[in-house]
């Protein structure tokens, strides 16, 4: 419920930033101001407003987000004395600038359109860095929660814009499904150039964490909202798995730890025993040297038994648990790893001769668990609605 909430609240403040910047268009041009607050609809007359194709209405609700930037530079084009200069602030506020625009600057009717497509271009790049970014699932590791095929939105904001590591207005939960750069590699490839891996977080920093024939235990206690392995499939215990992390340990998929997920500000107690576990913390997210002579362990050139945690770090697993490359194969994930929070699926495309479109997958929004809320039927019979409307009644400007 609290997703949804977050979503709706999301949608609202949407709206009014809408609102805020384009009434000013509406009465303009002879509109009554309650059509500018009317969903869909009011994207309808402002295609028209600014001499666009009414089926772009349609486009703009497709995560499409080419047309959003063009949208917002044909409003500011019909802006008197609109510059180059108007045109960076609108790059560098995301858009905001046209609500400074819409309550300060006189207003010109027909205006001829003159979008430029580099600012275009440059825009919906700033948009995919920092807000909002579109990617396709392309391996079965989380089935069945999301499938090959899905196109999904991600927030860059929820857990605050990683390039700038923002701070969040979310925090990150057990059983949040998470996309993050992939963490373990042996290359020092840049933050940002790393591949893009999607998973759900069941490790948070604190917590004590146990897999027991495929069952997961965080602090002890049976974790039932992960969503669970056919025991077919289960590894017995002491069955060593190749290439399970660390490559020291007895340990298989279905039977892994226990294991102490840190948090920023810990004290490791550090042994022989668990510093392999801990040994790409230090060394490769914390750029601490690490090495072990005589049975003793060397920090940054100093013998230690303790160590002081900069970051917080996160356990991944991927629903389909036999057939996923998770925290079980190369350790935790840093905070400064994490991406953003998946949406919802806008498409979900099925390559097969019976169908081509998932239909009851799209426009569905991803929560913490299995279950998707649908809004595809419901988007278009209110479409349809809205065609139908136009068809009856002319519209004036």
């Amino acid at each position: 419920m609290l997703l949804n909430y977050n979503i709706l609240l999301f949608i609202i403040i949407i709206k009014i930033i809408y609102f805020i910047g384009t009434y000013n268009l509406y009465l303009k041009n002879g509109i009554n101001l309650f059509v500018a607050v009317i969903p869909i609809y009011n994207i309808i007359i402002l295609m028209k407003i600014l001499n666009r194709p009414i089926w772009w209405s349609i486009l703009l609700y497709i995560p499409i987000i080419f047309f959003y930037p063009i949208l917002c530079l044909d409003i500011i084009n019909i802006f008197d004395k609109c510059s180059k200069k108007d045109k960076m602030l609108l790059l560098i506020t995301l858009g905001g600038y046209i609500i400074y625009l819409n309550i300060n600057i006189k207003i010109i009717k027909n205006k001829k359109r003159s979008s430029s497509l580099f600012f275009s271009i440059i825009f919906t790049s700033m948009i995919n860095i920092y807000i909002i970014q579109p990617f396709v699932i392309p391996t079965p590791s989380m089935k069945d929660s999301l499938l090959v095929g899905d196109f999904l939105f991600v927030s860059k904001l929820h857990y605050g814009i990683y390039y700038l590591r923002l701070p969040c207005f979310k925090q990150i939960n057990h059983n949040d499904i998470i996309v993050f750069n992939f963490p373990n590699d042996f290359k020092k490839i840049p933050l940002e150039k790393k591949d893009y891996y999607l998973k759900r977080c069941i490790g948070l920093p604190g917590d004590i964490l146990s897999i027991k024939n495929g069952l997961i235990y965080i602090n002890g206690i049976l974790d039932n909202k992960v969503p669970k392995i056919l025991k077919k499939y289960i590894l017995p215990k002491n069955l060593k798995e190749y290439n399970i992390y660390p490559e020291n340990k007895l340990w298989n998929r279905d039977n892994y730890g226990p294991i102490y997920i840190p948090k920023k500000g810990d004290y490791l107690n550090l042994n022989l025993e668990n510093i392999s576990f801990y040994k790409d913390l230090i060394t490769k997210y914390e750029n601490s040297s690490l090495k072990i002579k005589k049975n003793k362990i060397f920090i940054n050139n100093k013998v230690q038994s303790k160590y002081l945690v900069n970051k917080n770090y996160y356990f991944m697993l991927g629903d389909n648990r036999n057939n996923s490359l998770d925290s079980r194969y190369w350790g935790l994930i840093p905070y400064d790893h994490i991406v953003g929070k998946p949406l919802f699926i806008w498409l979900s495309i099925l390559f097969s001769k019976n169908e081509f479109v998932r239909w009851n997958r799209c426009l569905t929004i991803i929560n913490s668990q299995t279950e998707n809320k649908y809004y595809i039927y419901h988007i278009m019979i209110i479409i349809y609605e809205i065609n139908y409307l136009c068809k009856r009644r002319r519209i004036y400007r």
